[in-house]
Order: structure tokens, then sequence, then C-alpha cells
């Protein structure tokens, strides 16, 4: 019998890809059968509010399966999740108008150089972020904030919730440092050991995020490596 000492990364990687694609087929199937169902109607509000509670159930699993993908190719040495250099508030400043898990105001120093590696992977770090606000704080809601720091654009989450505890800060983004946020109020633990996937997909683009903040101001930070913005050819 194979030992858990015994699999290394590189196999657990392909494991967990291969459960990540089985896992989906179902989740399609029932998605499509909601659509379905909805669209017919049915009879009474109950039946149709306990549809809607499966149609979250279903995006929750779609979310938790994207997230596994990206550890899933982080485990086999390719970068997590492709993702388009480019101007990073303007990639943010839609979330204003866009249906965010929590309300969120967005704050771009407009005078800052924005431009950065692996800008498009900001829309799914800070989707990330936003969920872990729902999760841990209800009724909440958070401010985005987009600036430059030397080299590197910066990219604050903030809330009123409890901030990650100092002690647990290194570890919030590691594998091994899951199991030591979950159950506690200041460990800020995301479903689907989100801020180690957060780390993951960060990682694939030269990026990092840390924790900071206060109880009644919890603050995540996320840096991007600074880029040139591509110009098109002269004619």
């Amino acid at each position: 019998m194979v030992k858990p000492k015994e699999i290394d990364a590189d196999q657990m990687g392909h494991v967990l890809g291969l459960l990540v694609h089985d896992l989906r087929n179902p989740a399609a199937t029932i998605s499509a059968n909601v659509d379905f169902l909805q669209e017919v109607g049915l009879a009474d509000d109950d039946s149709n509010d306990a549809l809607q509670d499966v149609r979250l159930g279903v995006d929750e699993l779609r979310r938790g399966l994207d997230m596994l993908a990206w550890i899933s190719r982080w485990l086999t040495g390719h970068v997590p999740l492709e993702a388009a250099d480019g101007d990073v508030g303007v990639f943010l400043e839609r979330l204003e108008r866009a249906d965010t898990p929590v309300p969120v105001t967005v704050e771009i120093a407009r005078d800052d150089q924005l431009y950065a590696h692996g800008a498009q992977v900001a829309v799914e770090v800070v989707e990330l972020l936003l969920h872990n606000t729902r999760a841990n704080l209800p009724d909440g809601r958070a401010t985005v904030r987009v600036y430059q720091r030397g080299n590197r654009v910066v990219i604050e989450v903030q809330d009123a919730g409890e901030a990650i505890a100092p002690e647990l800060r290194t570890a919030a983004f590691t594998l091994e440092g899951q199991q030591a946020l979950k159950g506690r109020s200041d460990g800020r633990y995301s479903r689907f050991v989100g801020l180690f996937a957060a780390a993951v997909v960060l990682d694939g683009v030269g990026g990092t995020i840390e924790a900071d903040g206060e109880k009644g101001a919890a603050v995540f930070r996320v840096f991007l490596p600074g880029a040139r913005p591509t110009r098109p050819p002269s004619a």
C-alpha cells in the first residue's frame, strides 16, 4: 500500500486534476436541470426557493472546483491561471457595477502607474477575498484600494471584520496553515482553502499576498509586479 509520504506533489496535482474533471460533469448536469426547471416554472414558492438553494450550492461547488484546479496546476508545475497584463485599476473599477459577494467601494490612485504583470488575476483574487468578507462578516461590505508602491501595484481589500491574528499571518496562505485558521474568528478561513488558493494563483504571475489590520479593520494586501504598457506597432 502506498503511504502518504511516498506521494509527491506532482502525483497529488494530477490526482486533484482528475477529481476536478470528474466533479465538473455532475455539477454541469445539476446546473442544466436547474436551468430547465426554472424555465418551465414550479408550482409553488417553496419549490422555487428550494431550487434557488440548489443553484447557489452548485455555484459554490463550481467555485471550489476552480480553486482546486488552480492548486492542481500549481502542484504539477504549471501556471495556475493564465492572466493578461494590464491596468489593474481598469480591471477592478468594474466591481462597483458587478454582482459581487458583498457591496464594494473601489478607490483607485489614478495618478499612479497601475499596469502590472498578470493584472487580470486581480479580479479572481479580489472576488475570493470578498467571499471571505461575506463568510466572516454578515451584512458586511468592503473597500478595495489600488495604488503603486515602488515597482509593484498594490491592491488592498479592507472590511470591518476581525483581522487575522498576528501569529497566524505567515501561515495563513500556506497549505499547512489552513487547519490552524479553521474555527477561529481571527483566522478568517476561506472555504475551499481559499487563502492558500489565492497565494497559489498569485505565485503564478509573480505576485504575493499578506494579511494586516486589527479588529474592525481587517486588511488583505495583494502585490503584483509592475509591467510596461504594451504599445501598438507604429504604422
